[in-house]
């Protein structure tokens, strides 16, 4: 019997069997346990350093432009803050790199989701010299990418950066593909600006622009914002180039004793007939260049995008306050695309 009995009892023991403790009395440690006493190696590596010492300019330069790519926002930041100085400090004929190459590799962090990358990448393109910004193609594509962006802070952020795309150079702006059709209808899918004109009358119209937008933001802060940027946008791209009244005189001074010579001479710019699309593809028109305000002005009305708009800013006209009186000078930049 006392053979059984200890049998059972040994049975009975196990990994799961509390075990009764006494008062200051540590529990032993069960046979399966893993052993996480040991240390692991490891490399440690020196933080970087923008301000290292051992390097050149131009290097540390290249090296704080190729961080901007950083997963690490505050690397992204620091490295726009160095670049904003570097800028400033150099001066605009001995940049390391050209204002192109600087805005190729920025541009991407205008859907950056940290605001202080944001704010630091404005201040870096606010400094950058105005003359020899290249092709504005693929910050235009971010820009209208972050216009409808799902954050408010980003809506907000791209319609600073289409602000000085305007001020700094209208007129590339207006020469990419693009640069004058799809931002428009940008604008007014932002809006929501949808109808349909016929002989300069509206129908099927839809004007929801001041419920949904002050609806998110709480305040028409967004709203406001847009319609101004969409005045600043008509007024750049509907205003022709001021007139010379001497440049008659001073092009016969040019050429004399020679007449008219300006008519025999090679065109000045690529394709001088490509408006007859006689060898062609069908156009598509959202992406062609519309080199000046008549070009851009026509087609604006050819489209039906005048009366629809002219439509929207009567609508937003209604509400009060800032809206209404962004909505006025919208109404003023309509007026210069009336042709006729």
């Amino acid at each position: 019997m006392g053979s059984s009995t200890k049998k059972k009892n040994e049975k009975k023991k196990g990994d799961f069997q509390k075990t009764k403790l006494k008062v200051g009395k540590t529990r032993p440690t069960n046979t399966n346990a893993t052993d996480t006493s040991f240390a692991a190696k490891s490399i440690v590596l020196k933080q970087q350093n923008l301000g290292e010492s051992g390097r050149d300019a131009t290097t540390l330069f290249n090296h704080n432009l190729s961080l901007l790519s950083s997963k690490n926002e505050t690397q992204r930041r620091d490295a726009l803050q160095y670049l904003t100085a570097a800028c400033i400090s150099f001066g605009v004929a001995n940049l390391p790199q050209s204002p192109g190459a600087i805005i190729a590799k920025a541009q991407s962090l205008i859907l950056d989701g940290n605001s202080d990358v944001r704010t630091q990448l404005l201040k870096l393109l606010k400094v950058l010299p105005t003359t020899d910004l290249g092709s504005l193609d693929q910050i235009l594509l971010y820009a209208r990418a972050g216009m409808a962006h799902l954050s408010n802070d980003i809506k907000l952020f791209a319609l600073d950066i289409v602000d000085w795309l305007l001020v700094s150079s209208p007129e590339t702006l207006m020469a990419c593909p693009g640069g004058w059709i799809k931002m428009l209808r940008t604008f007014q899918n932002l809006l929501v600006w949808q109808g349909e004109a016929v002989n300069g009358v509206v129908t099927h119209g839809k004007w929801s622009a001041t419920r949904s937008t002050s609806n998110k933001l709480g305040s028409s802060k967004l709203l406001v914002h847009q319609l101004n940027t969409l005045t600043m946008f008509l007024t750049a791209g509907l205003t022709p180039p001021p007139i010379d009244p001497l440049a008659e005189v001073k092009r016969a001074a040019l050429v004399f004793p020679l007449l008219e010579t300006q008519c025999h001479l090679l065109p000045a710019k690529s394709e001088p007939f490509g408006y007859l699309n006689l060898f062609g593809a069908v156009r598509d028109v959202e992406s062609e260049v519309y080199a000046d305000a008549d070009e851009r002005a026509n087609i604006f009305n050819e489209l039906g995008m005048l009366d629809i708009f002219k439509a929207g800013a009567r609508e937003a006209k209604k509400e009060a306050g800032e809206v209404g009186r962004a909505a006025s000078g919208l109404e003023k930049a309509l007026r210069l695309a009336e042709v006729g």
